[in-house]
């Protein structure tokens, strides 16, 4: 069959190999995820502003004013707070995939201080390691 202690490190450190891609697999889904909810934000932001333009200009027309300071300074407000939300959704989901990567490697890293730790058990650990510390060196 094989060695158990050379079996249980294939297996390790195939586990590990597997957890890692998978994390991974999983982080680049989630990035498109936050991805298709930004632009999805975005798409509603514009569509609530183009409806709240069109709202102002009806609202302007029935009260028979149709241009003037007014009118224009308020659908320049509407730009203004589209830009802003628009500018902000952005910034989130950059700051969402940059917490996304961050998480993924955060993972990877545990993924090999386990498997390392795992080895170094395997081999003996600290007391090998202890032991190797306390002997006497020649010519003491």
């Amino acid at each position: 069959m094989g060695d158990p202690i050379t079996l249980a490190a294939v297996a390790s450190v195939a586990g590990t190999a597997v957890s890692v891609k998978q994390g991974q697999e999983a982080s680049k889904a989630q990035a498109r995820q936050q991805g298709l909810s930004a632009r999805r934000s975005q798409r509603q932001a514009i569509r609530e502003s183009q409806i709240r333009r069109a709202q102002s200009q009806v609202q302007a027309g029935a009260m028979g004013v149709t241009g003037g300071s007014g009118l224009a300074g308020g659908q320049a407000s509407l730009s203004s707070q589209l830009g802003g939300s628009l500018g902000f959704a952005g910034q989130m989901s950059g700051l969402s995939q940059q917490i996304t990567m961050a998480q993924s490697r955060a993972q990877t890293a545990g993924a090999v201080a386990g498997l390392g730790m795992q080895v170094f058990q395997g081999l003996g650990g600290f007391d090998k390691l202890n032991a190797a510390f306390s002997k006497p060196t020649p010519g003491e």
